[in-house]
């Protein structure tokens, strides 16, 4: 909230639209209805902790033990999958397969990260998620692949070094942190031994045709259902953002190479969230710099150039301080639902079997909603 409200106050005159530093969706924005400037009302925030409630979530978020607990490595994993890759943990943030990312670079240790993998040739690292609570970094991540990549610290007086595309090859499993007192340093990167996970093939002798061909599965028949009648009830109420009517007959959940027709559902249904989070977000813009011209112009004053928290009056102070907690439980809830532990839950399932349910749960709580 704090970096929301300093954003809005060194952007006073700026444009509404808002775009999240270091990210790019990859998803097409014709499958979304755009929400008109309109207020909300608060959401009550749901527990994450209320999903063990439910029969099929009864899995966690797998994490690996503290950075520096663990004893000294002999070296005797390995095996058929497993590699060293450099780990560029990005907070409470859950990226997807068959996703594209745009990151901006600054830290000294990153950009020797990716001086690195330019050097060597792979052209990858591990993203993974950091629990909020613990610091400690989930299991499951992805491997981001550098698409390309662009010098710009000249433009911006090396505030940021390189903006670099990325595409979401693969997901791991991360066995090992090898150098973990690196976190703590800040001196270089992390790198860990992982394992790259692959969903079972449905290529072979054929039976990719037949799979195409295959009646769907009980879930996949719910999951289609739900999404249906998400989608029914989201126009019937003028809900915005939401999905158009174009996205039932892009309704796929069926087997695939690597589940990329579930991964790609998935992917809609992160990029809603995602409009929903920055809408609120852009409001609470909108408020904190209405409110700080406000008072310039009943003062007389120009608003020139950056304007500091602590310049303006005790007043107007509070008066902001009410705006960000009126958008606190709204704005922690929402935070939730792109980023944070049900996404993760999918990114860590064993399969298409164990990853479905949890997704039809998610559809079936937004349609209680």
């Amino acid at each position: 909230l704090m970096r929301a409200l300093m954003m809005a106050l060194l952007a006073l005159l700026a444009s509404a639209g808002h775009c999240r530093v270091g990210h790019a969706s990859a998803h097409p924005h014709s499958l979304l209805v755009r929400a008109p400037v309109a207020r909300r009302a608060p959401v009550a925030r749901r527990e994450i902790a209320a999903m063990a409630e439910e029969d099929v979530l009864h899995a966690t978020v797998r994490w690996l033990p503290e950075l520096g607990s663990e004893g000294p490595d002999d070296g005797s994993a390995g095996g058929e999958g497993v590699m060293t890759l450099p780990v560029f943990p990005l907070g409470g943030v859950c990226y997807l397969p068959f996703s594209s990312h745009v990151l901006n670079i600054f830290e000294p240790r990153y950009r020797s990260m990716y001086n690195d993998i330019l050097m060597n040739g792979s052209r990858r690292f591990i993203v993974t998620m950091v629990d909020p609570a613990s610091g400690r970094l989930a299991e499951t991540g992805v491997i981001f692949y550098l698409d390309d990549l662009k010098e710009v610290s000249e433009q911006t007086g090396d505030a940021v070094k390189y903006v670099c595309s990325h595409s979401v090859i693969g997901r791991v499993e991360i066995e090992r942190v090898l150098n973990p007192m690196a976190w703590f340093t800040r001196q270089t990167y992390i790198k860990a031994r992982c394992r790259v996970l692959s969903e079972p093939s449905i290529v072979a002798a054929g039976a990719t045709e037949a799979a195409e061909e295959a009646a769907p599965s009980a879930v996949e028949a719910e999951v289609r259902t739900a999404m249906s009648r998400v989608i029914e009830l989201q126009a019937e109420l003028n809900e915005a953002p939401r999905f158009t009517s174009a996205m039932k007959t892009a309704l796929n959940v069926s087997r695939s190479d690597e589940d990329q027709a579930v991964w790609k559902m998935i992917g809609f249904w992160h990029a809603l969230q995602e409009r929903r989070l920055m809408l609120v977000q852009n409001r609470m813009q909108e408020d904190i710099s209405r409110r700080v011209v406000d008072h310039f112009k009943s003062s007389g004053k120009p608003v020139q150039g950056q304007v500091r928290l602590d310049d303006l009056p005790a007043d107007v102070r509070a008066d902001l301080s009410r705006i960000q907690e009126g958008y606190r439980s709204q704005l922690e809830e929402l935070a939730e639902a792109p980023y944070g532990e049900p996404f993760q839950l999918l990114l860590q399932a064993r399969g298409h079997d164990e990853r479905l349910p949890l997704f039809l749960w998610m559809i079936q709580r937004e349609a209680d909603k």
